[in-house]
């Protein structure tokens, strides 16, 4: 190390720890706000003893930014991230404070939005396979200093496979749930649905031409394993990695519940580093390796779903409006 670098260092260091705290007091922000405009709206609804148009126009939006921004400065916490550095020692592995841009990953939320950092990331070896756990930031606008976040989090773990894989995904719809309810229909094209023996829910979608190579990947042991996973991730294999998505961060919660994230890597890593995929996979590298051919999106389908959803919505909650109207419940 030169004498410039271990100057740097320590700024870089002091940077990155200053970029992490502001990132994470933010929603704190927009929390106390959206939820003092909820608080004055409802309160001013009971005085009234009357539904307001303009009093509930407000409430609304204020109580889904509320709900919203409380879930992720408590699922993105400092405590998260400081439990992710601890774990460094106990791994055995290296954790680091911001890594910039998306390093070797291309999931599908590494390659939504206009910009990628990590933060808080721990990196080990787990059954003989790097593993990288940590927390996605997805610059989604480009204004960087306006009220509301201005970037989603993603909570991960990419895990290293020991061959290069066709592009898979199990969409459990954990990335588009609020409040349990899942907001958005799969994006993938129905035709590279693949039945493994999961069960209904257990829906997998495979780029065309690797039905087979599915089959062979996804035992009855990994099935199971990754059934249970489904109850907090999404899945995604694309190259030479195995992705576990999510909207909340492996490492909040209690230490029961982090002990709980890790025995399910644990598990996952041992049961694909013992895959008998990977020996059919050099065999076959010799004739063609897996398609480098992304999932087919079927766009047209999801735009006539959230479409539909708008306008049965709008059609129940002018229902609402005219009978409140009605009721004289409601005034402007």
């Amino acid at each position: 190390m030169t004498h410039n670098d271990a100057k740097r260092a320590p700024t870089d260091d002091q940077e990155a720890r200053e970029k992490i705290a502001a990132l994470l007091r933010r929603p704190w922000y927009v929390v106390a706000i959206s939820g003092t405009v909820v608080l004055v709206s409802i309160v001013l609804l009971v005085l009234m003893g009357k539904f307001v148009a303009g009093l509930v126009i407000a409430l609304v939006p204020a109580a889904l930014i509320f709900a919203v921004c409380l879930g992720q400065a408590i699922s993105f916490s400092p405590a998260a991230v400081a439990r992710l550095k601890s774990a460094a020692e106990q791994t055995g592995g290296r954790f680091t404070l911001w890594k910039a841009g998306p390093g070797p990953y291309t999931g599908v939320p590494f390659e939504h939005g206009i910009g990628h950092d990590r933060f808080g990331v721990l990196d080990y070896v787990e059954q003989g396979l790097p593993v990288e756990v940590g927390h996605l930031l997805t610059t989604v606008d480009t204004h960087g200093k306006g009220l509301m976040p201005n970037a989603k989090r993603t909570a991960f773990a990419a895990i290293q496979l020991p061959e290069r894989m066709a592009h898979m995904v199990l969409d459990f719809g954990r990335l588009s749930r609020f409040l349990g309810v899942r907001m958005a229909p799969e994006a993938w094209h129905r035709s590279q649905l693949v039945d493994v023996g999961g069960g209904r829910r257990f829906r997998l979608f495979v780029a065309d031409g690797e039905e087979q190579l599915a089959r062979a990947f996804f035992t009855p042991e990994l099935v199971h394993l990754l059934q249970q996973i489904g109850r907090r991730y999404d899945v995604e294999i694309k190259d030479r990695y195995l992705y576990l998505f999510s909207t909340r961060s492996l490492g909040s919660g209690s230490d029961r519940r982090w002990q709980q994230q890790r025995t399910l890597i644990e598990g996952l890593a041992r049961s694909v580093a013992d895959s008998p995929v990977w020996d059919l996979l050099r065999r076959r590298s010799k004739r063609r390796s897996p398609a480098r051919d992304a999932l087919r999106r079927d766009d047209k389908r999801v735009v006539i779903i959230i479409v539909s959803v708008a306008v049965g919505a709008f059609v129940v909650l002018s229902a609402i409006a005219i009978y409140l109207w009605d009721q004289g419940l409601l005034k402007v």
